[in-house]
């Protein structure tokens, strides 16, 4: 009897063991250690915003470490989550991208019982991915070449190189170019989409015949050009200029008729923490720390209570005050998702004339 009651005890005390070692992971030095939740963004400037605002408030909330991968990059994305063999939890992406990866089955569905949806932006709440932020490509020029406000408002005085004399330099990438070309031709923000492409190139067309036009490929480039005055006025993504002006370059901003884009964050399909990776964008949406990102680098919050919280003079930098926001026109990510591959070809064709 003694023998079977102390035969008993054992088994519990092994099962109470096993179940203690199931429930958390020990260090060598018998200490719990912190969960990890990978996390892929762009590296630079913009990681450094969110390691305060963002990645360490989440870590001691949650008791865990975040280890973040840069850059993020859509070809690892898509051999990961072909491959099984998933090492992102969260990845930030471009919304584009993001539009044109759910037909490719890449992302878990985001689960709107975790994430909540208060002051978010309705089109920045999607199905499958929740914005991060928020950027414009707006009209941007040289301060010297166009001084107390005579520089050009409207992409239609961009394009008018008479009355606005100088070289140009826009996107070399067919999303925003496109969209500006049709504005500068007369189109209304409302009646941009579907996007008219034989009026838009015939509208480039103009504007080659008129002036020279650099075509930029990285975002540092338009203020580095408009800062030596190679050229007098270039699209440019509005934090890029931003901080340059904040450095002393001559440049500024217009954010009549600018183009709102944005980056968004995604959960891979296959992702070992689905439950924590839900929770870091329900925090990383939340306005208080979506106030503090905005204010440690130039990009919009999608979050309509944390640009209430801003400072009046951030949100006039970011293009955020009530008549700032209203001028800006939304780009259509699901027209770009649907069109980019056959639009981009014959964009690119047209470049090499």
């Amino acid at each position: 009897m003694l023998k079977r009651v102390f035969m008993a005890g054992a088994m519990v005390v092994v099962i109470s063991m096993i179940a203690a070692c199931g429930n958390s992971e020990k260090s060598s030095g018998g200490k719990e250690k912190a969960k990890t939740l990978v996390i892929a963004d762009w590296g630079g400037a913009i990681t450094e915003a969110r390691e305060d605002s963002i990645f360490e408030p989440f870590e001691k909330e949650f008791g865990v470490k975040i280890q973040v991968e840069t850059p993020t990059d859509y070809g690892k994305y898509k051999a990961m989550v072909e491959g099984g063999n998933v090492s992102w939890d969260v990845a930030n992406v471009g919304s584009m991208w993001a539009a044109q990866a759910i037909e490719q089955d890449m992302f878990e569905p985001i689960d709107y019982d975790v994430v909540s949806k208060e002051g978010v932006f309705p089109n920045m709440a999607r199905e499958f991915y929740v914005g991060a932020e928020m950027y414009s490509t707006a009209i941007s020029y040289n301060t010297e070449a166009f001084p107390n406000g005579s520089h050009p408002k409207t992409w239609e005085e961009f394009w008018d190189t008479d009355k606005f004399p100088g070289a140009r330099a826009l996107s070399n990438r067919p999303y925003d170019t496109i969209e500006v070309a049709l504005l500068a031709d007369g189109v209304k923000p409302e009646d941009l989409y579907p996007l008219d492409i034989d009026r838009a190139f015939k509208s480039l067309d103009k504007l080659k015949s008129k002036t020279d036009v650099i075509w930029w490929e990285a975002g540092a480039q338009p203020a580095e050009m408009l800062s030596s005055g190679t050229v007098a006025a270039s699209s440019a993504w509005s934090g890029r200029i931003t901080a340059a002006k904040n450095d002393g370059a001559p440049v500024d901003i217009e954010y009549n008729q600018a183009l709102l884009n944005s980056e968004a964050w995604s959960i891979p399909k296959g992702s070992k923490n689905k439950e924590l990776a839900m929770e870091f964008i329900n925090f990383a949406t939340r306005a208080e720390p979506q106030a503090a990102f905005a204010e440690n680098i130039d990009y919009s919050p999608i979050n309509e209570e944390a640009i209430e919280m801003l400072p009046d003079e951030v949100k006039q930098r970011l293009g955020q005050s009530p008549e700032m926001a209203e001028k800006q026109i939304p780009v259509n990510e699901e027209y770009w998702a649907e069109n980019f591959e056959e639009v981009n070809q014959r964009f690119q064709e047209w470049m090499l004339q």
